[in-house]
């Protein structure tokens, strides 16, 4: 019986791999240019005004979350060749929950700075209107990235398990991936339910942790891509050496 899977296409394993480490690369970048803004909403919204970097953040944000859909689009399809393809299509969904509820904050984000300098030009009876409008923006889009989190920490846990279940990728890849995941989840629940400064560092950890088990999972894929193929079917279908005695019935 044949049993033999088809690998994706070398050029779409190649194409996976590097929109997956640009997007890694792209998500550091853009953490490390990331404008910080005071609590208090009157400070924040002057100080996005006087600044055009959160517009840069912003773009650099969604060049990330679509490179790295795409990475792992073709990364979780490799599991199809072997091993825990079904654990894998899950992680595929949960990833791109998490892409969704990303880019849909970093877009409600986009809109601050154009809030900000509304308020800037308003007279001064308008301008805690303006203020309120942003510290309302702010709360929501905090929402938001939470599910995005939620999600990502998701997807590290059952991307796990695919990791786990395949022959593909190495087992310790699999206990990193489980790391970033519970990382992410916890900061989530201790953030919300105990508001309490370790939920940062347990995002953070989480947060880089997902960024090394993406780039492994890229260079895995890069070298599948330059390894001679194996035909499978060939081998299963080939004829029997006449030295090779026979099934008996």
């Amino acid at each position: 019986m044949n049993t033999h899977h088809q690998m994706p296409d070398r050029g779409l394993l190649r194409v996976g791999a590097a929109s997956a480490i640009l997007g890694v690369v792209a998500a550091v970048v853009q953490s490390a240019v990331d404008p910080s803004y005071p609590d208090d909403p009157s400070e924040a919204i002057l100080r996005a005004s006087q600044s055009h970097f959160l517009t840069f953040s912003r773009v650099l944000d969604m060049t990330a979350f679509l490179l790295l859909l795409v990475g792992v689009s073709v990364i979780t399809r490799v599991f199809s060749a072997g091993r825990g393809s079904a654990w894998a299509g899950v992680a595929r969904t949960l990833f791109v929950v998490s892409a969704a509820a990303g880019a849909t904050a970093t877009m409600v984000v986009g809109s601050l700075p154009e809030i900000a300098r509304s308020w800037a030009e308003a007279n001064s009876a308008l301008k805690p209107g303006y203020v309120a409008v942003y510290d309302a923006l702010g709360d929501v889009t905090g929402g938001v990235f939470a599910v995005s989190w939620a999600a990502l920490g998701l997807f590290g846990i059952v991307y796990a398990v695919a990791l786990s279940r395949s022959d593909l990728f190495a087992k310790t890849l699999a206990g990193i991936s489980a790391a970033s995941g519970v990382a992410l989840v916890s900061a989530i629940v201790v953030g919300i339910g105990f508001q309490v400064p370790v939920a940062f560092v347990l995002l953070v950890l989480g947060l880089v942790l997902s960024y090394v088990v993406i780039v492994a999972s890229s260079l895995k894929l890069l070298r599948m891509s330059g390894a001679p193929k194996v035909d499978a079917s060939h081998t299963s279908n080939a004829p029997r050496s006449p030295a090779q005695p026979a099934p008996s019935v």
